[in-house]
């Protein structure tokens, strides 16, 4: 029988089993310098309980360790690599990795296992780096479809815009709320019953309505900024956006301030991707400093996972050929015409009976035929 080794070349430079997209994304974070990080499915509870705000919302699944510690399956990657890590502002590190992350189910009557992965890149965050993560998001995203686009938002712009309402802290939740859904008509009876001055509600009601492509929304937008803190981030937005403009893909990139996560947690850009076959972000991510202060490390933060389950089915291709046979085949001359497919490079099922694929094959006599269907 022929040496197996140049068909396994080629299957595996295909993407081995049909799984193309996380050989295609390693391949890309590796390109861009971020080395692969493994870790344990488990980590003691306390973790997560104290960072909650951060898995925004998610419920974790937890059980007593050996020692007696509560453990939890792993809910979230990023809260495990900012413990762990030892990045310094002089000393970043850029990582990348593929994980299972665990969650409940809904209704807490089970629990589910989804396919991750992502980047991080802890160490010092400037205008490079935000925008070499956003072409790498772009890149990420076209490697699931050919349409997809990109939301960017940032907190400190959200925050600042808030704060200038002097409103106290139980309202503010509220006006975050309406930012999130995209509510005017919450926000005008919350405005209402607050009393807010009617320009600074004018102001914050159109804020929640303006979304576009960023080059033309960030106009309008900087005619209602108010305060230092709105105006640091609106001038960063302003450098991504014409960084992203010499991008590939980065005619995609939209301004959308409903794109935040906990404040408590992120401190810049926030950046939600989608394509058209999901109907939710694939990609979600942002930076996060306060997450790293919180747990005592004196560093900058950017990151973003990727949701492979929501790869479209092109990227879950069905098996190249399936070659049929009978008992009364010479067994030897069906594996070795098997053989010769996959030196082919083709991945190839023996069977008795039809089963999905890309083309069938029958054997007869010694050879095989392609069914034409």
């Amino acid at each position: 029988m022929p040496s197996s080794s140049k068909w396994t070349d080629k299957f595996f430079e295909r993407g081995g089993d049909g799984q193309t997209l996380p050989f295609k994304l390693s391949a890309l974070f590796s390109s861009y310098g971020y080395k692969k990080y493994r870790m344990s499915r488990f980590e003691e509870y306390s973790l997560y309980a104290e960072n909650f705000d951060f898995l925004a919302g998610s419920n974790v699944i937890t059980f007593g360790g050996a020692d007696g510690k509560l453990l939890a399956l792993r809910p979230d990657v990023t809260l495990s690599i900012a413990k762990n890590t030892k990045a310094t502002r002089e000393q970043g590190e850029k990582v990348y990795y593929h994980e299972s992350v665990y969650r409940h189910t809904r209704g807490n009557l089970g629990y589910e296992e989804l396919d991750q992965m992502g980047v991080e890149n802890i160490g010092a965050v400037d205008l490079l780096a935000i925008a070499e993560q956003a072409e790498l998001i772009f890149k990420s995203l076209a490697l699931f479809s050919n349409e997809y686009s990109l939301d960017i938002s940032h907190s400190g712009l959200v925050h600042g815009m808030v704060s200038q309402l002097g409103l106290s802290a139980q309202a503010k939740a509220k006006v975050y709320e309406c930012i999130k859904r995209k509510s005017v008509h919450a926000f005008d009876s919350l405005a209402k019953s607050e009393g807010i001055l009617s320009e600074n509600a004018a102001k914050m009601r159109r804020m929640i309505e303006l979304s576009g492509p960023i080059d033309e929304v960030l106009p309008e937008l900087g005619a209602l900024i108010v305060g230092e803190e709105a105006a640091e981030a609106y001038v960063q937005l302003m450098a991504v956006s014409h960084e992203a403009a010499r991008m590939e893909g980065g005619d995609r990139l939209r301004l959308d301030l409903s794109v935040f996560n906990h404040l408590d947690y992120y401190n810049g850009v926030m950046f939600n991707g989608y394509i058209r076959e999901y109907p939710k972000a694939v990609v979600v991510g942002g930076q996060y400093d306060k997450l790293l202060e919180k747990m005592g490390k004196d560093v900058q933060a950017l990151g973003f996972a990727v949701n492979l389950g929501a790869a479209p089915p092109i990227h879950r291709p069905l098996t190249d050929a399936v070659l049929l046979y009978d008992e009364s085949d010479n067994v030897h001359e069906v594996l070795e015409q098997a053989e010769k497919l996959r030196e082919r490079g083709k991945s190839v099922i023996i069977s008795k009976t039809r089963v999905p694929a890309v083309k069938t094959y029958v054997f007869s006599e010694g050879d095989v035929q392609e069914v034409k269907e």
